[in-house]
């Protein structure tokens, strides 16, 4: 064509006029191809780094969601019908789920009196397991630019995405609020060389995730799917070699931690379909809830070799690390699993032997309803002088 066109305007040779009406139509279209492409090119650079590249072969075998690779513990039994955390009568004192429009929206809650001090000893009771397997606790920072949490791997535009964003023209910059640790903890090793004689790096942190989730299934009513919750998560770096290793050694942890709660639940290698866009390869754990007579997912584990460090510039001696991240304890699911496994017949909480030494010994939950009883608020309006 450029050759074509050279001949056209040198005048060297007679064209039909339909030849020159073709190469001017091709010339026009061309030109807004190529306008189109560029103002495209964003959106598609985007979508690229949002695309996983690769996937462990093992899950290219799995038929439907997951395939389940053990089950731990037995189906609890009791001699009278078991309830959903919600309808456990003593434990409707110290948790509050309903009505709450007017306090902080919906899928909220407050836990009170002795499930909040539950909250706190299943945070003390896993930091007690990570700092004692070598990890270095962090307290980490709840808002974050949404660059950073687009590096790893999650999306903070779009209809599927679960993330809370702050109002850029009043803030300035876009920032958003954190669906979990790992974001942070992944940032804080951002641009760095890390020396190999300090890996594998073990993080872990406490925090407060904040999820956009919506859903209208009766069983994710309650505190099992929520728009704010507590989590301690633990984020690992290490070299390439490492990272599946590394990875089960998370899981491994994970199911110690529950095996003393005498949880009964099932290990899962997810589908690629179920896998996020950073993840190699991942593993749930699902806890049987008998009030819900269903498994749930209270914990997951992920592979998620060099995507988010290359994306963040993690490295050591100029190779790139690979980043595992895994839930140790997800406070609401846990708390659901635990209440409807060792519920008593008069919708009292049977603690586990283990978390004893974290609730001052209490075997059984001391439930009071003395607790100051929720209103709604009614709106008052004022008139300006």
């Amino acid at each position: 064509m450029l050759h074509l066109s050279r001949k056209m305007y040198a005048k060297k040779v007679d064209f039909n006029i339909l030849l020159q009406n073709f190469y001017s139509s091709w010339q026009n279209n061309l030109s807004t191809s190529i306008k189109t492409f560029k103002k495209s090119m964003p959106t598609l650079v985007n979508e690229d780094k949002t695309i996983s590249k690769k996937t462990n072969p093992v899950i290219d075998q799995i038929q439907g969601d997951f395939k389940i690779i053990k089950c731990v513990g037995c189906k609890p039994a009791f001699d009278f019908k078991p309830l959903s955390l919600n309808m456990l009568k003593k434990i409707r004192y110290c948790l509050k789920v309903d009505n709450l429009t007017n306090y902080c929206g919906d899928r909220s809650y407050y836990f009170l009196g002795p499930l909040a001090k539950i909250e706190h000893a299943l945070v003390k009771y896993t930091l007690d397991k990570l700092i004692k397997n070598g990890f270095k606790l962090i307290s980490v920072p709840d808002i974050l630019p949404d660059e950073l949490i687009n590096r790893c791997g999650m999306d903070t535009v779009g209809e599927r995405n679960q993330v809370y964003s702050l109002d850029d023209n009043h803030y300035g910059n876009k920032w958003c609020l954190s669906g979990t640790s790992e974001m942070a903890l992944a940032g804080s090793l951002m641009n760095k060389n890390i020396s190999k004689d300090k890996l594998p790096l073990k993080l872990c942190a406490v925090s407060r995730c904040y999820r956009a989730e919506v859903s209208s299934i009766a069983e994710e009513k309650g505190i099992y799917r929520v728009h704010q919750f507590t989590k301690v998560e633990m984020f690992g770096a290490c070299l390439p070699e490492e990272s599946e290793n590394m990875a089960l050694y998370f899981r491994n942890l994970q199911e110690e931690l529950f095996q003393p709660l005498g949880l009964h639940y099932r290990v899962l290698d997810m589908a690629k379909h179920e896998l996020g866009t950073q993840a190699y390869r991942k593993y749930d754990i699902e806890a049987w809830m008998p009030g819900r007579n269903k498994y749930g997912e209270i914990s997951s584990c992920s592979d998620c070799t060099n995507y988010q460090a290359k994306r963040l510039g993690i490295r050591s001696d100029n190779i790139y690390l690979h980043t595992v991240n895994g839930t140790a304890c997800a406070v609401p699911r846990l708390i659901i699993a635990l209440a409807e496994t060792h519920q008593t017949a008069d919708g009292t909480l049977k603690l586990p032997e283990k978390l004893n030494s974290y609730v001052r010994g209490h075997n059984l939950l001391n439930i009071q309803s003395n607790f100051p009883k929720f209103t709604p608020v009614q709106a008052h309006r004022y008139k300006i002088i």
